[in-house]
């Protein structure tokens, strides 16, 4: 069987294509991301909860007892701030046991209407320990004011010691490792 060459036509569809198809992204339907600028700005935390999977385990409530929600004077409430400037992040809070300044910086995703936070690793932020949280987390973006939701469907699992500590239970009798998901509510607004 011989080879032939291809047409002219046949190169000149192909160059097109080969032009056209990149431009057009997925066919023309690629949705529009979020920016910094509409998503920056300053979030109070008005719930961080994380639900274990065992529905006999209690719900560990962190504005109850790992975060400060009121510290005292000159700290600061805890928040969260999404950079206007950069896909960046900055979460702080008083720890209620000590009163100790925390603090975790990262960066962000952003989607089409979403906001994914990037965390360190547990093993490597103190932080992400105490307040269970998983390596990568969505929310959900809402404007006016500005509002994320995360909206609890991922499932991972956090570190006995840490879901107790958090939990204010005793380690007695759990698995070395609790599964669960994170429901966190910020807003630049009032907290409901």
């Amino acid at each position: 069987m011989k080879i032939r060459p291809p047409t002219a036509l046949a190169r000149v569809l192909a160059l097109c294509a080969a032009a056209v198809l990149p431009a057009c992204g997925d066919g023309g339907t690629d949705p529009q991301r979020l920016t910094p600028n509409e998503v920056g700005g300053v979030y109070s935390v008005c719930s961080l909860r994380f639900t274990p999977s065992q529905t006999a385990f209690p719900v560990a409530d962190l504005l109850a007892t790992v975060v400060n929600p009121t510290p005292p004077a000159p700290k600061q409430p805890p928040s969260l701030t999404l950079s206007g400037q950069a896909n960046a992040y900055q979460l702080i809070y008083t720890r209620r046991s000590d009163n100790f300044l925390q603090q975790l910086n990262g960066g962000v995703d952003l989607r089409q209407s979403e906001v994914v936070a990037d965390f360190p690793d547990e093993g490597a932020s103190e932080v992400v320990r105490e307040l269970l949280l998983p390596s990568a987390l969505a929310f959900t973006f809402a404007d006016g004011p500005k509002r994320l939701t995360s909206a609890g469907s991922l499932t991972y699992s956090v570190r006995r010691s840490d879901y107790a500590r958090a939990a204010g239970i005793s380690e007695e009798g759990l698995q070395e490792r609790i599964s669960g998901h994170l429901d966190a509510t910020f807003t630049t607004g009032a907290c409901p």
